[in-house]
């Protein structure tokens, strides 16, 4: 059994199911899918208060590879174009500038927060992006369900919306922006309120006991091997249940407490900051009580996790 584990962005932001009237819309242009070799070409952000468009930043950027064929028939974007344009380093302090703490809004947004988060590390900020960002095509699906594909130009075809110049940022963002506007209304007038919309879509709950495997053959050589695990926090690669199915799938027995069985307790990278400051989870606790105690229990950090799957 194999596991392909991105590096972790560990200090990324939360993806949020949420409805601010105060936030940036962002949009990049890119030469490429891979933020490991492809480069950032265009951002736009669109400053928004009270759901009021207030302000505007953008810039086109100059990659340090020629800008391909393919991506300037698709974007319009052309070397002579960015050809005096800024670096990535020079631009990344200023769109920072321009987006504070705000949460951000996109679409397929993950894919634009994690070209920026590691353009970032690249350039030399220590902490990435670590803004909050809600995504129109989740919200989509969940509001769309009726429609076959949820791409930027399906909801902006459904909310007759014009896309001319689509697949620049500036127009991209615009788009984008009232498709969320649209998906605001339409969700006040089939639920009662965005309250009521939230409370209908929170997260199902389970519980360990309730995940099983298929599996029949084991590595019995991996750490999680017939040990007993329990989680805390919220993990930045998987949900805490797609965790759990891994674990159980590697031969381990998933917990949703921590008790004098467990073994190893997994601490979600987002929490790390707050524990320094003294705000522990209540398995944390237990956990580190038992293992005062003299009980078999380690605390893992998601990294570790990470590393141990890798293993099988």
């Amino acid at each position: 059994m194999n596991f392909t584990i991105e590096k972790t962005r560990t200090n990324k932001g939360t993806s949020l199911l949420d409805f601010p009237d105060s936030y940036i819309i962002i949009d990049i242009e890119t030469t490429g899918l891979d933020p490991i070799y492809d480069e950032i070409i265009e951002i736009t952000v669109l400053k928004v208060n009270q759901d009021k468009i207030v302000d505007t930043f953008t810039t086109l950027i100059k990659p340090t590879k020629p800008i391909n064929p393919f991506i300037t028939e698709l974007t319009g974007i052309t070397n002579d174009m960015v050809e005096n344009s800024p670096s990535i380093t020079d631009v990344l302090p200023d769109f920072l500038t321009f987006i504070k703490n705000e949460t951000l809004i996109g679409h397929n947004i993950n894919f634009d927060i994690n070209f920026l988060y590691d353009n970032f590390i690249k350039t030399g900020h220590e902490k990435g992006l670590t803004n909050n960002f809600v995504d129109t095509l989740r919200l989509g699906r969940k509001t769309l369900k009726n429609l076959k594909h949820h791409r930027l130009k399906d909801l902006a075809a459904y909310y007759n919306i014009d896309t001319t110049g689509a697949h620049r940022s500036t127009k991209d963002c615009e788009i984008t922006y009232q498709v969320y506007l649209h998906l605001k209304s339409q969700i006040k007038k089939e639920y009662g309120s965005l309250e009521q919309f939230l409370r209908q879509n929170q997260p199902k709950t389970f519980t360990a006991s309730s995940l099983t495997t298929t599996k029949t053959e084991f590595n019995t050589d991996n750490p999680l091997y017939n040990k007993y695990i329990a989680i805390t926090g919220t993990l930045t690669k998987f949900t805490r249940k797609e965790a759990m199915q891994i674990i159980l799938d590697l031969g381990g027995h998933c917990e949703d407490k921590v008790t004098e069985k467990t073994n190893y307790l997994i601490l979600g990278n987002n929490d790390y900051n707050p524990i320094l400051r003294g705000k522990k989870s209540s398995k944390l606790k237990k956990a580190e009580q038992l293992k005062l105690k003299g009980y078999d229990i380690e605390i893992l950090s998601e990294n570790i996790f990470y590393d141990f799957i890798s293993q099988s």
